[in-house]
């Protein structure tokens, strides 16, 4: 289940970084960057592919995964965290059981 969780956030980081770095979707091409007539063309490409949208569409999606994973992660580790408590009481209370059979002289 952790481990699920945790190759859902990994794969989301990967998806969200190869978009972003190696598609280069928000980067001007050097072509444009060089040469001004190419520049109406790329802007023009980027609007009729609506880019930016679908750029910004992918972005809320992942960020949604990415919230409800954080989410999940957290339940999980409040519910190790209570189980721990848990141990820590019983722990104390077995503590507490042996002192008091070794004062009332039953114990060692």
């Amino acid at each position: 289940d952790k481990d699920q969780m945790f190759k859902a956030v990994a794969r989301n980081n990967s998806i969200f970084i190869e978009m972003v770095s190696k598609v280069g979707l928000k980067d001007r091409s050097d072509t444009a960057w060089n040469l001004s007539q190419y520049e109406d063309i790329h802007d023009g490409m980027r609007t009729e592919f609506d880019i930016d949208q679908r750029f910004e569409h992918i972005e809320f999606k992942l960020n949604l995964i990415q919230q409800n994973a954080k989410f999940f992660l957290e339940v999980m580790a409040n519910q190790k965290s209570d189980t721990l408590e848990w141990i820590i009481i019983i722990l104390i209370l077995f503590e507490c059981v042996l002192m008091c059979l070794e004062m009332s002289g039953a114990g060692p």
